[in-house]
């Protein structure tokens, strides 16, 4: 008897709560802020689009700021530490939004106003002395320079900020109607006229040097201003005159002075440098007093009241507590500064989980959201990651064509299998190319003593693997796309893989004929996900058409087609242990969770900047792990009604 695919449309659940996230914008210049309130205090930063204010004693205590819709771009907080203004990216043409918050109660901030002027870009933005302006500088496809009145979130005035890219922007420190631009060989102060709704420029003279500004400090007295190169040092400028008197130090930071902060109490600089060096300057000589170096470019510098400590995040997504005598670095957070591609958890363990990306597997202690262990390959990018059952290893596919298999605890190489598939990948059915190399899916038999794995090269290759030796059982080559997953049965007789070729092909892989193909389905489509039913009567499928497919596992057809996707592609399936609701990933942001038998969506979850790339039910089936490819690892509550 076959059953009528029935089509049913996507809907719009209830929100999913987001319970933690793990993960650091440090490639945002100005990334990191301090908030030091009565009872805790809280760092600020970005996370794609989302803004995390997080305890700095408690890593799990997070509050989100949610309103933006692509990346954000520039954060920054007034002087008594109530608003908090926050710019974005946006598609080519289109405008991006400036939103002010409300942070007087830290735990519970609230949208004030929404900006719109800047197009595309919002690069920077300060707030002035007394908090009563906010000034905005647009992206290099803007360039113009805005000042905002807080209150109303009306513009007041704007000018082109200069003939070429502004770079930042800051207010003098006890004068609210003048201001300091820096970009690409110019430095402006500008006076504000706000009776007049005018702002002027004035250029400012540094002689025969030509330098581009990317890091601005001004003295508490508005004296000085300091201003950070590209080349590598610093620009003291006389306010009055409008004249360089000073540059130094003699000896330049490596990769230009990315950030830059005035130390009032000591009269002192604290920069930081596109190479991980940071220094503390004198302000008279410019000479280093003390100097150190962290892992990864300083993108921002976030000093405490008393001049203590600082935060420094740096653009691998490191963050760094620093103690200002003698500048002691302590490592206090790490996450992903490339796109993550997967996400795995060991079978029936919920503590733990790793994820991939970049050059990078990292393991992570799910309560504490702490590393506890951080795999490098340089120079090669990981595509997949699993857990054979027994939870002994680390299975993972590379770039290179090698699956490399580590230890759980330690990360030593267990063993390497060479050559697994061709480094390139092929054409696909429609005649391009899908820019993925090397393996691209990997999985382990249930009893751990076999590996299949899924190459760009479209062949599926089955492994029988120990310590000792590992050698290749079958090649079977009928995909003619990259192969993006496969799954294994519970009695590892059969594994289904999808491929781009818009085919699923199910394999036999014990029985009379081994490694040969048992069944096959095709779709005008792009097959990123494939996965089996509990009782493995049924497999879902999703990919590139935008749909979820329900297909019966013997005689490969339709059962049930669901809409997952208004607007992109679908990019990542998991189904429970029981099989009674599944959740998905897509290219449009979104994580979404449904129920099996009624093909019904129940929740969403939005808080990724960058396409889902992989999503995982957790053991236990009490949250939810998505990853995406702005580089976060988002934690979500499953809700109770799920499991009724």
């Amino acid at each position: 008897q076959r059953c009528i695919p029935i089509l049913q449309p996507a809907m719009e659940g209830k929100s999913l709560v987001l319970e933690n996230a793990i993960g650091f914008s440090g490639k945002v210049s100005g990334s990191l802020l301090l908030h030091e309130g009565v009872d805790a205090a809280h760092i600020i930063y970005p996370l794609g689009s989302t803004i995390v204010i997080r305890n700095v004693e408690d890593a799990s205590d997070q509050t989100f700021l949610r309103a933006h819709t692509q990346a954000v771009s520039c954060i920054a907080m007034n002087g008594d530490k109530t608003r908090l203004a926050s710019g974005q990216k946006n598609h080519m043409g289109y405008v991006a939004d400036i939103i002010i918050w409300d942070i007087t109660d830290i735990k519970d901030p609230k949208l004030v106003h929404k900006l719109s002027l800047h197009k595309v870009e919002v690069q920077s933005v300060a707030f002035s002395c007394d908090g009563a302006f906010l000034a905005s500088i647009g992206g290099q496809d803007d360039n113009n320079l805005v000042i905002w009145d807080v209150e109303s979130g009306m513009a007041i005035c704007g000018s082109p900020a200069s003939h070429d890219t502004t770079l930042v922007v800051s207010w003098f420190n006890s004068n609210a109607f003048q201001l300091v631009t820096g970009g690409l060989t110019q430095l402006r102060i500008w006076t504000f006229n706000a009776s007049e709704r005018k702002v002027r420029p004035n250029e400012v003279f540094t002689g025969k040097e030509v330098r581009s500004f990317t890091a601005v400090a001004i003295d508490p007295w508005d004296n000085f201003v300091y201003a950070g190169t590209k080349s590598g040092d610093i620009i003291k400028v006389d306010m009055n005159s409008k004249k360089m008197v000073a540059a130094g130090p003699r000896k330049r930071l490596q990769l230009g002075i990315t950030s830059l902060v005035y130390n009032r109490l000591a009269n002192e600089l604290v920069l930081g440098s596109g190479h991980g060096e940071l220094a503390v300057l004198d302000c008279e000589t410019l000479s280093p007093k003390s100097f150190t170096n962290i892992m990864g470019g300083v993108s921002s510098i976030a000093l405490d009241a008393h001049a203590e400590f600082f935060f420094a995040g740096t653009i691998e997504s490191n963050l760094y507590l620093v103690q200002y005598e003698g500048l002691v670095a302590e490592l206090k957070g790490t996450s992903h500064s490339a796109p993550i591609t997967g996400v795995e958890f060991p079978k029936g363990y919920a503590e733990l989980f790793a994820t991939c990306g970049g050059s990078d597997i990292r393991i992570w202690h799910a309560a504490t959201l702490s590393e506890l262990l951080r795999i490098q390959v340089p120079n090669v990018m990981v595509n997949c990651i699993a857990f054979p059952p027994s939870g002994t290893s680390i299975l993972s596919g590379w770039a290179d064509g090698k699956i490399r298999v580590f230890g759980p605890q330690s990360g030593n190489l267990q063993y390497v299998i060479n050559d697994a598939h061709r480094l390139t990948g092929i054409g696909n059915a429609s005649g391009g190319t899908v820019q993925i190399n090397g393996v691209t899916a990997v999985r382990s038999s249930n009893d751990c003593r076999k590996l299949i794995s899924g190459g760009a090269d479209g062949k599926v290759r089955v492994w029988a693997v120990s310590k000792g030796q590992q050698v290749m059982l079958a090649s079977m080559q009928e995909h003619k796309g990259p192969v993006f997953s496969i799954a294994v049965s519970n009695d590892d007789s059969q594994c289904v893989s999808a491929s781009a070729d818009g085919s699923c092909i199910v394999w036999a892989l014990a029985g009379l004929t081994p490694y040969t193909r048992i069944g096959a389905l095709f779709a005008p489509n792009f097959f990123k996900s494939a996965i089996y039913f509990s009782d493995e009567s049924q497999f879902l499928t999703c990919g590139t058409d935008r749909k979820i497919v329900y297909w019966d596992a013997v005689d490969m057809q339709q059962i049930r087609v669901v809409d997952g996707s208004d607007e992109a592609e679908m990019t990542a399936l998991h189904i429970s242990g029981d099989g009674t609701f599944f959740v998905s990933g897509s290219a449009d942001r979104k994580i979404k969770l449904w129920n099996y038998d009624e093909g019904a969506l129940y929740y969403t979850g939005a808080a990724h900047s960058g396409a889902v790339n992989d999503v995982k039910i957790s053991p236990d089936e009490k949250t939810i792990v998505s990853v995406g490819g702005e580089g976060g690892i988002n934690i979500w509550q499953v809700p109770e009604d799920m499991h009724q």
